[in-house]
């Protein structure tokens, strides 16, 4: 890895504000000095996770997660300390030569990211072609120009071992290709996976090219689209199309919409609403579900209007309500797809659902209402218990009683009938819940209380430190005491205590960072006392004595002499005079 002083490093850590890097990644909201969003780290249901402009570090107060800026970076995309810094440096224009580097997790797999690479440029250079005519022709027949084609990378596929003989070519051996997925082989040898299709390249997060769709254009394939299987470097349930270039867009907007496919998504972008990103036609995964989380709290689903797509709408706003998301919901007339709308109705018309979507048990209302005749009791039965079920998992009041209203005026029965039907769900529900109000109870002892106080006072006043370095005094956990070594070292370089600073100066040391959040976050007042201080240093020279008990304790249980062990008894007699033992508080 590249060095970096640490001065320098310091110097690109205060040259941003956290607030405005962590706001491109998380909707932060201001309450008093610090700023509050849903922390990305854990599956949050609440802003629980705090930003301190005035100490330049975030703290969730649920999972723990504490650090500065690069950490925040490091975390939130999976990046090297180095890169963080990197990243941080070209925001704010500051020079940083650091040389080439690539991620260590990629580097066994970087021959397919490129071989993916390298198919994707031929496949682009295929449709400028006077072969891409016909390609180019269907492409503007469906509206997409060259700047939408370029801008999305698509280009076409020709019949044969054409990307086989370029792979080959390029010094990439048989196994590695099949192993790619681009290409496979037969008796009579190897071809090309994709034949004569519109390629649609699919990228990961990091927007390196992964796999491909095919579309066909000018055949009678039963196959519309063919998609890249799964391989070592796509796997479909953790990506979502048009992710990596969405982020900009959905902060500008302040939400971002969830479509289908990446034709909706292109459907969108053409027309200028460019916060859009799709699941690509499967059932949402965890995994997406919390990317998408980290793109905004403010989520739009708009997906097909089929009995597929709502099927989709519900699976998709459910994984995303375990994360705390309530998603909101545009349901398109006649059962069409975003591109198909527009076409038929117009962008007007479909901005205007899409400034007024509605909650998932509205959505849920008009689904279940679907098929069903409320002329018939049986139906008006079934579709109320499906409603009353639905709103057993609803904890807004509010919503509840709108909702309930709904019901009644469209079935006919009383709102006290409803009520009582959803109060009755309600405590059988609880009766069946075993609820927890204890939270647990971390026990010390005292000698951990007095290190863990020490660091905090430590973290923030310089005289602590040196109270603390002069003393002497042993601290027994590992980690605890390397990181006070590390906080009296930064002391001795910088003259200086800052948290975010030191943090800076750790760099990659995880083990520490995460020692240093469990310290950051003790319930201890801000200002010291120094008699405390004194007595926390004072307990801790007591341990060093009743370790040394402890070890003259074992010579005499191995000693076989009456007049050695006579000795050391006076010994440890001396020791532990004016010592409590009694090791919790």
């Amino acid at each position: 890895m590249a060095r970096i002083s640490n001065e320098k490093i310091i110097e690109i850590r205060n040259s941003v504000n956290i607030i405005d890097v962590v706001s491109e990644y998380v909707s932060l909201t201001q309450k008093g000095k610090n700023y509050f969003g849903i922390c990305p780290f854990h599956d949050d249901h609440n802003p629980s996770m705090s930003v301190s402009s005035e100490k330049q570090i975030y703290t969730c107060f649920v999972c723990g997660a504490t650090g500065n800026v690069f950490t925040f970076l490091m975390d939130f995309e999976h990046i090297s300390f180095l890169e963080a810094v990197k990243k941080i440096a070209d925001k704010t224009n500051i020079s940083l030569d650091i040389g080439t580097f690539k991620r260590r997790t990629d580097s066994h797999l970087t021959k397919f990211y490129e071989m993916y690479d390298l198919a994707m440029k031929f496949y682009q250079n295929n449709i400028k072609t006077s072969g891409g005519t016909h390609a180019l022709e269907y492409l503007s027949k469906r509206d997409i120009d060259q700047e939408i084609i370029k801008e999305f990378g698509i280009g076409v596929s020709f019949t044969g071992n054409k990307i086989y003989k370029t792979l080959k070519a390029s010094g990439y051996n048989d196994k590695d290709i099949l192993s790619s997925g681009l290409c496979t082989v037969n008796d009579r040898g190897y071809y090309d996976i994709f034949s004569n299709r519109i390629m649609f390249p699919l990228c990961n997060i990091d927007g390196k090219t992964v796999g491909f769709s095919g579309r066909i254009y000018n055949s009678d394939d039963s196959s519309k689209y063919i998609n890249s299987k799964e391989s070592q470097i796509f796997k479909k349930g953790h990506l979502l199309y048009n992710y990596h270039r969405v982020k900009e867009y959905v902060r500008k907007e302040g939400q971002v919409i969830i479509v289908e496919g990446f034709i909706d998504v292109i459907a969108l972008y053409k027309v200028g609403i460019k916060n859009v990103i799709a699941t690509m036609g499967t059932a949402i995964t965890k995994e997406q579900a919390q990317l998408i989380r980290k793109l905004s709290p403010n989520v739009i689903l708009m997906f097909d209007g089929d009995s597929a797509g709502n099927k989709a709408t519900i699976s998709c706003s459910e994984e995303l309500l375990k994360l705390g998301v309530a998603s909101r919901i545009v349901r398109l007339d006649n059962n069409l797809d975003p591109d198909d709308y527009i076409n038929k109705f117009g962008l007007d018309k479909l901005k205007e659902h899409l400034e007024n979507p509605i909650s998932l048990i509205d959505y849920k209302m008009i689904v279940y209402k679907e098929g069903k005749n409320l002329h018939n009791s049986n139906d008006v039965s079934n579709y109320i218990n499906e409603v009353i079920k639905e709103l057993n998992l609803v904890k807004d009041n509010i919503v509840r009683e709108i909702t309930i209203q709904k019901l009644s005026k469209e079935t006919g029965v009383m709102v006290s009938t409803l009520t009582s039907l959803v109060n009755k769900n309600d405590k059988a529900n609880q009766s069946t819940q075993v609820v927890s109000t204890k939270k647990e109870i971390k026990i010390r002892n005292k000698y951990q209380k007095a290190y863990e106080s020490l660091l905090f006072y430590m973290l923030k006043y310089k005289e602590v430190i040196r109270l603390f370095d002069e003393s002497n005094a042993f601290i027994p956990d590992k980690e605890y005491r390397f990181l006070a070594c590390e906080i009296m070292d930064f002391y001795k370089k910088f003259q200086k205590i800052d948290i975010a600073d030191f943090i800076a100066y750790l760099g990659d040391k995880k083990e520490f960072i995460n020692t240093l959040s469990e310290i950051i976050r003790l319930p201890l007042p801000e200002n010291y006392i120094r008699e405390e201080i004194d007595d926390y240093i004072k307990v801790l020279n007591e341990y060093s004595i009743l370790m040394e008990a402890q070890m003259l304790t074992d010579n005499f249980d191995r000693s076989n002499s009456d007049s050695d062990k006579a000795h050391i008894a006076n010994q440890i007699l001396e020791l532990k005079k004016g010592v409590d033992t009694n090791g919790t508080y």
